[in-house]
Parts: structure tokens; sequence; C-alpha cells
């Protein structure tokens, strides 16, 4: 046999066996996601989904129908967020325990909203529970139904802030489903 053919026989052979050594291994599951398929009924509405707080403090996902969501991701995370501070339909309780405004949203390209909430009153929010409600209602219900939105950037009064209460803000947020309802 040839020097050539026989390395083009080994390097023939390494592939195969490393296509059926990947072919075989077993594929990791995706990370749970708050995103829910959109899907737009016969009325011409469509449903998003939006977190408030349970009797237990933790959050609770809670559907309803809105009219068609925006194309852009800043106005999809606007709506959202009005829906949000409207309060629930079903009687769950508010994460939001001041009269805020949503002042300013944009989306960048990775995927990263931004958030800028009219500046809570001094002090703000009593309690570490309340502090995760508010933060995660807001990041769990913005990824949920922002289009492609992956992290929130939380901002007050036009500032960054590093913490709001007890809670790391100072960089983009990913959902936080551990403290969702199952």
């Amino acid at each position: 046999m040839s020097r050539r053919r026989g390395v083009a026989l080994l390097a023939g052979a390494l592939t195969c066996g490393w296509m059926a050594v990947t072919a075989c291994r077993p594929r990791q599951a995706p990370p749970p996601s708050v995103d829910q398929p959109v899907v737009v009924s016969s009325s011409g509405t469509m449903p998003i989904v939006l977190f408030f707080v349970a009797e237990d403090g933790r959050l609770q996902r809670e559907s309803r129908e809105v009219p068609e969501l925006p194309p852009s991701p800043a106005a999809r995370v606007r709506l959202v967020l009005d829906e949000l501070l409207a309060g629930s339909h079903t009687g769950l309780a508010s994460p939001v325990p001041w009269a805020v405004t949503v002042q300013t949203v944009f989306v960048d390209r990775a995927g990263t909203a931004f958030v800028d909430f009219s500046a809570p009153p001094q002090p703000s929010v009593a309690g570490t529970s309340a502090e995760l409600a508010f933060v995660y209602a807001v990041v769990n219900s913005v990824v949920a139904n922002g289009g492609g939105v992956s992290r929130v950037q939380l901002l007050f009064g036009g500032k960054e802030v590093t913490t709001f209460g007890n809670v790391d803000l100072s960089r983009p947020l990913p959902p936080g489903l551990d403290i969702v309802v199952p």
C-alpha cells in the first residue's frame, strides 16, 4: 500500500470514528426558558405571559391576550411593561411597590433590553423578597415576550444603579426562574 493511500485511509477512519462518537453522545437539554410560543388567535390578539406575586411570595405566570405585538423589540417591551404595571387580571399581587412609570426602553443588537423606570421613593422597597419580586417580574415578563430579548438592565431615574436594595443590578440580568411557581 502506498504511503498516500495509507494516510487517506487513516484520515477517513478517524473522521468516521469521530462522527460515530459525536452522533452517539447524549445531547444536552436547552436551558429552561420563559419564552412561550407566539400564536395569533382568531380574534387578532396574541397571548403574552406576565409574572405577578403569588400568595407565597413567589412569582406566578399570568397569561392574557393583547392586540398584535409591535414588531419593534423596544415597542414590544414597552407594551409588556404597560400590561405588567396595569396589574393582574386574576387577583395576583402587583410586584410594583410604588407608583412607577417607564421612562425609556432601548433594546441593543445583543438582545439586552435597557429599561429606565422613574426613581423609587426613599426608602424604596422593604425586604429582599419584595426586591426580588419586582426585579424578576420585570425581567421574566420582558424576556418571555420581548421577541429576541435575553437579558434586562434596569435603570432608575435615568441612572445606572449597582443594587436595588439587596439585588445586584450591576449587569444585565437573565430570567430568574428559581422564584417562579412551577
